[in-house]
């Protein structure tokens, strides 16, 4: 589990106070195919994280089982992961990507808690 970096900052009435300070960046993937956007981690990393898939995942994410990943879609699931890594210390950036229609149409690709 990451640790927090403490800075000492003076506030206004001069008191020594400490701001807890994210130390670990992550890159996600973000795919838009018109209708829906979808954030893609690896189920690898979401236990090595320690993130409970039962308490972000719904109907509308996918799981592919073929290269163990996740897609959660941008509406309801990927707003719970944001959160849930940065509980755990993550500043969570992104890479947007434009796909097909079809993008997540794969016998490997299926929805989650469905």
């Amino acid at each position: 589990m990451p640790k927090l970096r403490h800075k000492k900052k003076y506030n206004n009435n001069k008191q020594l106070t400490k701001e807890k300070t994210m130390n670990n960046e992550i890159l996600l993937n973000h795919y838009d195919n018109q209708s829906h956007g979808y954030v893609k981690i690896s189920e690898y990393d979401l236990k090595g994280i320690g993130i409970d898939i039962k308490k972000i995942g719904s109907q509308y994410s996918f799981y592919n089982k073929w290269n163990g990943t996740y897609y959660f879609e941008e509406d309801s699931d990927a707003d719970k992961l944001v959160k849930a890594l940065n509980k755990k210390g993550y500043d969570v950036k992104f890479n947007y990507n434009q796909v097909g229609a079809n993008f997540l149409n794969s016998p490997d690709i299926k929805r989650i808690n469905a």
